[in-house]
């Protein structure tokens, strides 16, 4: 009895304390469980949608103030639960009349909506899986009315309204469409009959695939009800797709509403903008990089509160590294291949949060950024309902997601045996092999900063179950949300929301809506609600999550606020209403009135660029032929071959003039746009290359005078990793300048021969007057991580003979590879007037070499040297204005998977396992295993680690050991010894401020700088406030494929708050957008005003002109000045330096322009003398 009692008090009592307290059916009475039961003709062997569940829906259907619950069920009736208060509910399914027409009626999305505008909520319920016509029609409850004990009663009329719909359909929603004053409807179709939905199809063809989506138009009422017609061939709803579900949203605001459609497998997400002409037009690929592969469940909320709605798609990807490896597939680049060729959308298997970032300045729509991983939502495992909801009432988006799928099909281990042995077992003991998931679902407290909190467990969500529809609703009309679960084998989940308001920390405010026709629900219409400079922003859908319909009444948690400033409805026509005044804590109802209409007129304030590529006639589109790094070795983390164009500004035809050399890739020659005096540009194609076909591709380019006869010559360092290692396709080239624009190869042998360079950068560290090199080298080519060797070149030029020479015997490190490198700068960084060198590389930390009078010598202790990251450029600029220069260090950012911190860092183990010739590169970092502790394992799948190294498979012959195994267990019996092991801890892009004394401090840049790799970046006073602000660049497309690409960034502008950190402009105000694969990024002088262009890799140039209230002061450099220090009145003072304008693959002009409240700049040459001063009045 002890034991007894122990066991009940353990399970009944751990709901203590836990946000949500599950009800029990002996309180609840809710006693429906959509069990399924597999038999000799169907089962998930037959059917891949067998476990794809049902909804759930929510709404008052006898009008009694009180949320009341129907259960669409598979191989079960649908169910009809009355709330009778206090979270009891009757069972009256048979009382109203809602029973299938036919047992085998498969049931999957339900809605409750009045449909006949009555004042009754009528149900509609989607019919699916089977193979019968007539057991697939839809089916349409009209509400008669409830009587005396409450209980409504209800007619089938679905053939009546002409909704009969036998597509397929695995769930609906209602929506005016066409702004007639009446609700349409859409239905997502999901039919897998006789097809491989994981096989590229041609997009256009109707009949390739069947499963179409619907879309109903309602006529209006013939006499007693309306009547809807299939519009949808018209309507242009005609792509394929395998639809799990949708979004209803006007998403371009211009009063029309449109359609988001979530398509599982290989069938593209769908966008379809509503044209006002009863046709739709597929944008997806206009607003959003890339989706989720197996989209299931969505839902819209402003996760952010700037006042824009956000994505949320649920997948499949798992979050423990077991399940992991038993889900994920080898690297395939044909998929990628194929992508472009049959031109679907980018895919990948997990999550993804696409964050509203505003409008597209191109194409006038919302563009959005991916930011899944970093917010820490991606990998859920098989997740279905996903639901945007304030749980907490504190002002902030939080997001639940189920989980589970009662036989794992896609498991990589029943795989192998069901090919293995399908014709040696029975039916049975197949189905019976197919590995279960019944796994935890997740809460997600939204932390107010774009970051998500795992708090499933302190929530209480955190049980295991086959759950496929969710709910949220007010069920007991106490203030905060409960929720419901439709379960799979398992009675349904009634979640109580124990929140307590007593101390006032939690309050809320509810609305229901009233639209323009009292009797319709005004489903798409957007409700925000301003209390201080935080926008809350909701939005009334017909059905969200998955299969389901939570309730109608919007929900708004307010936290400590006792008040709100107002609140704003957006209606369905694009007309705005606004209201004030409110008590807290209570439900509100928001009635339209015509009255107090006003229209939206966005905000036109100039915003800080303006685009000007067309107006200068810098058009140029990078061609980059695709080359497959992972051939070589396929565990790599991303190619190295995707890393042009290079960048370099410079007077090359010596009339005054700034012109832009940009470099060719593989295969491709070099261009050169020359300025004119009108400020436009001409254009001139030329192969500075040396190698048959233009072989080489262009690494780092720099302009700079190699004999000191006034004019620029050109230094070209290859590089991409394309080529096997010492081929004559990586030597650098020199060209020498004739004054006039015109090049001649210099005939000499350069040192940096056969290397597969990275960069080169001029500098003068032996103070002789004349610019010497260095050149970073990265990866020996198909051997990773195994660097090259990096070279230190001195110029011993003459007026007769050009010539540089290995100066290895002049840096501390001599000969010995420096690491992968990616960017370096010659800087003054201590002041002494001698430049000193920094360099940048991946799996490394910061090098910083001081310049001992032309000796470089590494610097061990710095107060940075345990950040050790993959590190990708470094830009130089005072950011504090205390007379030195700090530093912009670009990195791979947190929006990946591959994550490390110095607690739990990423480590990579290198060697020729195999004896063949070739490095095996094995990464590993720290992922939660099946208990949720977090344990070092490697990072890539099964087959691509067998594949780099088969002698693993004597070892870990199944995808489950494998994914059980701890990398301290798979090199157990390797001896590595003599392995290559490097460790990186600091993935976030940042700034390092200088202290003086060769001291440096840490700072992260803020979170949006994380959302990609960050290559190209430059620093300018965009507000004109005497401090330096920020421009940068990046994305990188080349990154495994089962990650994809990182493609968050759009290019961002960040200033300066003058308190060591930076605030990041909105894309509205900055104009700033670079969404391709950014890599270089120049300044440029255009008729003394500052331009600035940025390269994108196979993607176009983005020229940029700043459209200030005062024009800055332009300054260029007179011969022999090094560096300067600007005075203003109240700003301190600020050091610029000569090479300011080197970042990644990026020389840029050599001018520099000031604010008008400077008061002073003084120069410097290299011996720290002033040699000249400017005063301003």
């Amino acid at each position: 009895m002890l034991y007894l009692s122990l066991f009940y008090c353990l399970n009944s009592c751990s709901d203590k304390n836990k946000l949500f307290k599950r009800i029990d059916v002996s309180h609840s009475n809710i006693e429906f469980n959509n069990r399924i039961v597999e038999n000799d003709s169907l089962s998930i062997l037959d059917n891949e949608f067998f476990y794809n569940g049902a909804g759930v829906a929510l709404g008052d259907l006898n009008n009694d103030g009180l949320i009341d619950v129907f259960f669409a069920g598979n191989q079960v009736d649908n169910q009809l639960y009355i709330n009778r208060g206090n979270l009891q509910f009757s069972n009256e399914s048979s009382a109203s009349g809602i029973q299938k027409k036919d047992p085998l009626i498969w049931s999957s999305g339900v809605n409750l909506v009045d449909i006949n505008k009555d004042g009754l909520l009528d149900i509609y319920i989607c019919n699916t899986l089977r193979t019968e016509d007539d057991l697939r029609k839809n089916l349409l409850y009209i509400n008669q009315g409830a009587n005396d004990n409450g209980i409504p009663s209800f007619i089938e009329q679905a053939e009546d309204y002409g909704l009969d719909d036998d597509s397929y359909s695995s769930h609906a929603q209602f929506f005016d469409f066409d702004n007639d004053g009446d609700l349409d409807l859409f239905i997502g179709v999901n039919r897998i009959e006789n097809i491989d939905p994981n096989i590229f199809q041609n997009l256009q063809s109707e009949t390739a695939i069947l499963s179409v989506d619907k879309l109903y138009e309602n006529k209006g009422s013939s006499s007693l009800h309306p009547f809807f017609e299939n519009i949808s061939k018209g309507a242009n709803i005609k792509l394929h797709g395998f639809s799990h579900s949708s979004l209803i949203q006007d998403i371009n605001h211009d009063g029309l509403l449109d359609i988001y459609v979530s398509n599982d497998y290989l069938s593209n997400d769908i966008v379809y903008l509503n044209q006002g002409d009863k046709t739709f037009k597929n944008e997806a690929r206009a607003m959003f990089k890339h989706f989720s592969l197996s989209s299931m469940g969505s839902d819209l909320g402003d996760i952010n509160n700037d006042g824009k709605l956000d994505f949320f798609i649920s997948e499949m990807q798992p979050y423990y590294n077991k399940r992991k490896k038993l889900f994920q597939k080898g690297t395939s680049y044909t998929k990628e291949i194929l992508t472009r060729r049959y031109d679907y959308e980018y895919q990948y298997p997990r999550n993804v949060l696409q964050l509203n970032q505003g409008i597209n300045p191109i194409s006038g729509l919302p563009i959005f950024s991916e930011i899944g991983m970093v917010a820490g939502v991606a990998e859920t495992d098989w997740s279905w309902a996903s639901l945007f909801a304030d749980f907490d009432n504190d002002g902030w988006s939080d997001l639940f997601v189920v989980n589970g799928f009662p036989k794992d099909i896609v498991d990589k281990d029943f795989g192998d045996f069901r090919v293995a042995a399908n014709r040696l077992v029975s039916r049975e003991q197949l189905l019976s092999a197919i590995p279960q998931i019944k796994v935890a679902n997740f809460a997600f407290k939204n932390t107010g900063d774009i970051q998500f909190e795992d708090v499933s467990n302190s929530w209480g969500t955190d049980f295991s179950s086959y759950t496929n529809g969710a709910v949220y609703g007010d069920l007991d009309n106490d203030g905060d949300l409960d929720l419901l679960l439709n379960n799979i084998n398992d009675p349904a989940t009634l979640l109580e929301n124990t929140l307590s308001n007593e101390e006032g920390m939690y309050n809320y405010i509810r609305f229901d809506l009233v639209g323009k026709n009292p009797d319709q629900q005004p489903f798409g219409s957007e409700v925000r609600l301003y209390s201080g400079s935080e926008i809350q922003t909701k939005i009334i859908l017909s059905g969200r999550g998955y299969l389901s319909q939570p309730e109608s009444t919007i929900h708004f948690g307010l936290g400590s606020k006792t008040q709100i400033d107002s609140v704003e409805v957006r209606w369905l026509d694009g007309s705005i209403q606004k209201w004030s005044d409110f008590e807290i804590n209570k439900t509100h109802r928001l009635n339209y009135q015509q009255k107090k209409l006003k229209f939206f007129k966005p905000n036109k304030i100039p915003p800080l660029f303006k685009e000007e590529s067309a107006p200068t006639k810098l058009i140029h589109s990078d061609v980059d032929e695709d080359f497959i790094d992972f051939n070589l070795q396929i565990t790599i983390p991303y190619k190295f071959s995707q890393s042009g164009p290079a960048l370099a500004v410079g007077d090359l035809n010596g009339d005054g003039l700034e012109d832009l050399l940009i470099g060719g890739s593989r295969g491709k020659k070099e261009t050169l746009f020359y300025q004119k005096k009108d400020g436009t540009f001409s254009k001139k194609t030329k192969s500075f290359k040396n190698q048959p076909r233009d072989l080489e591709e262009d690494a780092g380019i720099v302009l700079f005078d190699v004999e000191n006869d006034g004019d620029l010559d050109v230094y070209f360092a290859h590089g991409s990793g394309q080529f096997s290692p010492n081929s004559t396709a990586y030597n650098d080239l020199l060209w020498i300048n004739n004054g006039a624009g015109e090049f001649t190869l210099a005939n000499i042998e350069l040192p940096n021969r056969g290397e597969n360079s990275s960069c080169v950068k001029p500098g003068d560290f032996d103070g002789d007057g004349d610019l010497d090199l260095f050149i970073g080298n990265r990866v020996v080519p198909g051997q990773y991580p195994v660097s090259s060797r990096s070279y230190l070149l001195e110029n011993k030029s003459t007026e007769d003979q050009i010539l540089f020479i290995d100066a290895s015997d002049k840096i501390s490190t001599g000969e010995k590879e420096l690491g992968l490198i990616t960017d370096a700068l010659w800087t003054d960084f201590n002041n002494d007037g001698w430049e000193d060198l920094i360099v940048t590389g991946e799996w490394m930390s910061i090098l910083f070499f001081e310049n001992q009078k032309g000796f470089l010598k590494e610097l061990e202790q710095t107060g940075v040297e345990s950040a050790i990251g993959w590190w990708k450029s470094v830009t130089a600029g005072d950011l504090d204005n205390d007379g030195d220069l700090d530093y912009i260090f670009g990195n791979f950012g947190k929006n990946t998977f591959y994550k490390a911190t110095a607690e739990m860092p990423m480590t990579i183990i290198a060697k020729d396992f195999d004896d063949n010739g070739s490095v095996d590169p094995f990464i590993s970092f720290y992922v939660r295993d099946s208990l949720g502790i977090k344990r070092n394992y490697l990072y890539h799948p099964w087959n691509d680690v067998i594949k780099q190294f088969r002698g693993l498979r004597k070892t870990y012959n199944s995808y489950g050991a494998f994914g059980e195994a701890t990398v301290e267990e798979i090199f157990e019996n390797q001896n590595i010894s003599d392995a290559l092991i490097k460790s990186s801890s600091w993935m976030e892009t940042s700034w390092i401020e200088n202290l003086g004394s060769n001291k440096f401090q840490l700072h992260k840049l803020p979170k949006e700088a994380q959302w990609a790799p960050v290559f190209g970046s430059t620093t300018f006073d965009l507000n004109q406030d005497g401090y330096e602000d920020l421009l940068i660049v990046g994305n990188d497309y080349g990154v495994e494929v089962n990650q994809g690409r990182l493609d968050a960034l759009q290019g961002l502008a960040l200033i300066n708050n003058r308190k060591k950190g930076f605030t990041p402009l909105s894309l509205e105000k900055s104009n700033f957008f670079v969404p391709g694969n950014g890599k270089s990024l120049v300044q440029i002088s255009i008729g003394e005003h500052p331009y600035f262009i940025a390269s994108q890799n196979n993607d176009s140039l983005k020229v940029f002109k700043p459209l200030f209230q005062f024009d800055p002061i332009m300054i260029s450099w007179k011969k022999g000045e090094t560096s300067c220090l600007i005075y203003t009145e109240i700003n301190g003072v600020q050091k610029r330096s000569k090479n300011d304008g080197f970042s990644f693959q990026s020389q840029g002009t050599r001018s520099f322009w000031v604010p008008k409240q400077t008061k002073k700049i003084e120069f410097y040459n290299s011996n720290k003398k002033i040699i000249r001063t400017k005063i301003y009045k």
